[in-house]
């Protein structure tokens, strides 16, 4: 596996850590950080307050006219039957009833005036039983309460930082789920109009306060008993009827609220009941949804950290984080979900800052390194040194100087060089257009043609009129390189063509280099070479099959001579064939196709069969489940097989076990294609392991004559097969436990 810059791998730890702590911030959130900017957004929120609603307020006023709290229940039963004559919609009598009073008959009266009524709902509260006892439900007296519309809990719900901005539509009542009152008021009065929130909804729900209490109608307690407030205000709405008094009931702090303490607990059920007939309540999101948002930020910045430039990140950071709060924001506003962006938004300027740091560490340390290899190569060649005493920009541009110095010296350098090269080379643009010549190819070319430069690569090669070639007008096309092409010319001249497509900085196209070597002593050698393997292949073999012969039709000869004979002339058929085979294996180019290396396996250990079942040996094969696809000669490949188990069926001894092993294993290119051959013979020495492969190197071995065991070329055709299909060969032994040739080839797909 190619190793990883130094960068990415600082990106992919980056990467991780940053994604565990945003997993982990989001969620368990900041919720002290993530309120304010909550508070924040809900004080922004304008929304008109329900009209429907009415506040009925026990003030200073109603006190003074009416005397000291708590009042007769006979002034709240004439409370009662005034707003059901006005017409009200709903009376929620936030006053809690939990003793009877002196006189029972009160008790009974105001019972009956609710019962009259028929739409008041009257409020239970949640005791505190102590010693981890569940909590109890306190509610008025039964024979106030048993005509009541509904009843449900009045319980309010704080913050960790002590302020009220939620609701829970149910509450743990210690025996099960109650209701909270505005559930019960708000189901009562829904109708079909609308969605109910309530149904399915969350443990608690975010209040959508309008604003603060002073936005809803009010009216005195004493002047709707006295009868001042006319029907017409009453009629149709919800009336809520509670203490508002200052000390004289518990007011609780709020998002909208200007002071601490400045609502009361009825103004916090009528703003709770404007939120769910608005449709407006506000869903926390869930942890998903919060894991989700915060990974979607971190995910783009760390994608624009590792391909934007540092300007460019510094923008992306700041774009994401004004994203990031605008999502929300929107979500809180339109999408009554709130999804709090802190943490994601703060977590993002930590990463940015922390992958700056870390980025800038790089290139200082890189800096230095490259400061010091300026300063040595300019030392070496004679120049002054440069004054590292200045301050770092100079020291910087300075370096910068000396470096564009020598690259431009390395430049001419480089162009000297490749005119001076000793092959024929043009340089072409991207039209294919000769730019460019050296002097080798001014030569080659100075008979056919008497201007190179801007003559086309095509008619120019064609100018030489090479045997059997033509170049269209599009060659060379654009391919990053070309397979060399031999070139035969009339007069006996050969050259190898080279074409190496260029590409300029930005990846478009820059031209060619196209080099002619000239190869006509080589191609003369590979004729003689050729020829010496029609000696071997025919004018050796020829007397050798004809000894044979002639010492199968002569009897008069001794049997030990004629054997001895008919030895040395298979040995030196074996040596001649032998050779041929290695000859081509080393330079004969391989015809590559997609071939199955278990099923050249099988064809290998059929063809060793007859002798291994001669010399009762077992030939066990592993591995053959799947295909093993590789590219390669399938005859050269199985003549390689052939002799490694030619081998481990001669030196094996009788009665013994060959292993073929076919696997894929994981190499340093990628996947490789193995084949291992064990035996049971005598082995090698570690010395002679590492000789093995040579040719003609043979190994003597008890039992084994010399004469007759090989001409050691199969080894060495084994090395040179494999090593023409991009694999390599190994052998593991030691002496008196047998040997183990692995066989190693890239698996298709792979460029050997």
């Amino acid at each position: 596996m190619r190793r990883l810059s130094g960068r990415l791998l600082s990106w992919l730890l980056l990467s991780i850590l940053a994604s565990l702590a945003f997993v982990a911030l989001a969620l368990w959130p900041p919720r002290r950080v993530d309120n304010v900017l909550y508070d924040a957004l809900a004080r922004t929120r304008e929304r008109p307050a329900d009209a429907s609603i009415l506040m009925v307020d026990i003030d200073d006023r109603s006190l003074a006219e009416l005397g000291a709290w708590p009042w007769s229940r006979e002034i709240h039963a004439r409370m009662v039957d005034r707003l059901t004559a006005a017409g009200a919609r709903a009376i929620v009598y936030d006053v809690l009833f939990s003793q009877p009073s002196d006189d029972p008959a009160r008790d009974q009266a105001l019972g009956a005036a609710i019962a009259r009524s028929g739409r008041v709902y009257l409020p239970q509260f949640l005791i505190d039983a102590g010693q981890g006892a569940p909590p109890r439900v306190e509610g008025s007296i039964p024979e106030i309460s048993q005509g009541a519309a509904g009843v449900g809990l009045a319980h309010v719900r704080f913050d960790e930082d002590g302020v009220v901005r939620r609701m829970a539509p149910f509450e743990a009542d210690g025996t099960g789920l109650g209701p909270d009152l505005m559930t019960v008021v708000y189901r009562a009065t829904l109708g079909d109009r609308r969605p109910d929130p309530t149904l399915g909804a969350d443990e608690t729900m975010l209040i959508p306060f309008a604003g603060p209490p002073s936005l809803y109608k009010r009216v005195s307690f004493s002047s709707v008993v006295d009868g001042e407030v006319p029907a017409s205000l009453i009629a149709g709405r919800t009336v809520f009827v509670g203490l508002t008094a200052p000390g004289l009931g518990p007011a609780f702090p709020t998002p909208v609220t200007p002071d601490a303490a400045s609502m009361t607990g009825v103004q916090l059920q009528a703003s709770i009941l404007d939120g769910l007939r608005s449709g407006q309540m506000i869903q926390a999101a869930g942890p998903g949804g919060r894991v989700a948002f915060a990974l979607t930020l971190l995910w783009l910045l760390l994608a624009g950290l590792l391909a934007l430039p540092p300007r460019a990140n510094l923008a992306l950071t700041l774009g994401l984080g004004l994203v990031g709060l605008a999502y929300s924001a929107a979500l809180f506003w339109l999408g009554h979900v709130w999804l709090s962006p802190v943490a994601p938004v703060v977590g993002l300027l930590v990463v940015a800052l922390l992958w700056g740091w870390t980025q800038l560490g790089r290139v200082n340390d890189l800096l230095g390194q490259q400061l010091a290899r300026v300063r040595s190569v300019v030392r070496g060649r004679g120049r002054e040194p440069v004054d590292f005493e200045s301050d770092v920009v100079a020291r910087q541009a300075s370096s910068l100087g000396e470096a564009i110095t020598r690259m431009d010296d390395l430049r001419r350098f480089s162009a000297d060089a490749l005119f001076s090269l000793p092959d024929a080379t043009l340089l072409a643009d991207a039209r294919g257009r000769v730019i460019a010549a050296n002097a080798a190819a001014r030569t080659l070319f100075k008979s056919v043609h008497a201007e190179l430069v801007g003559t086309s690569l095509a008619d120019l090669i064609n100018t030489l009129e090479p045997l059997g070639q033509r170049f269209e007008l599009d060659w060379p096309r654009e391919t990053e390189r070309d397979a060399p092409i031999d070139l035969h010319l009339s007069d006996g001249r050969a050259f190898q063509l080279q074409t190496v497509f260029r590409r300029d900085e930005a990846g478009a196209s820059a031209g060619w280099i196209v080099r002619l070597a000239d190869i006509s002593i080589l191609t003369a050698a590979m004729r003689q070479r050729e020829q010496a393997l029609q000696l071997l292949t025919h004018d050796m073999r020829s007397p050798q099959t004809s000894i044979l012969a002639l010492l199968a039709t002569t009897p008069e000869l001794p049997r030990e001579v004629s054997d001895r004979i008919a030895a040395y002339a298979r040995r030196t058929l074996a040596l001649a064939d032998g050779f041929v085979q290695l000859a081509r294996a080393e330079v004969t180019p391989v015809s590559l196709e997609p071939v199955d290396l278990v099923d050249i396996a099988v064809e290998a250990i059929d063809e060793v069969w007859p002798q291994s079942v001669q010399r009762k040996i077992r030939i066990e094969q592993f591995g053959d489940d799947a295909p093993l696809m590789v590219m390669g000669d399938r005859s050269v490949l199985a003549r390689a097989l052939v002799n490694l188990l030619g081998n481990a069926v001669k030196y094996g001894p009788e009665g013994s076990t060959i292993t073929v092993t076919l696997a894929e294993k994981p190499s340093a290119n990628g996947p490789s294609a193995v084949v291992t051959i064990a035996d049971q013979g005598p082995g090698f020495s570690r010395e002679e392991a590492a000789t093995a492969f040579r040719p003609f190197q043979r190994f003597e071995r008890p039992g084994h004559d010399l004469a007759v065991s090989g001409v050691g070329l199969g080894l060495a055709f084994v090395q040179a097969a494999v090593a023409r299909h991009g694999g390599e060969v190994s052998c593991r032994s030691e002496t008196g436990v047998g040997a183990e040739f692995t066989v190693r080839l890239p698996k298709l797909g792979l460029v050997p």
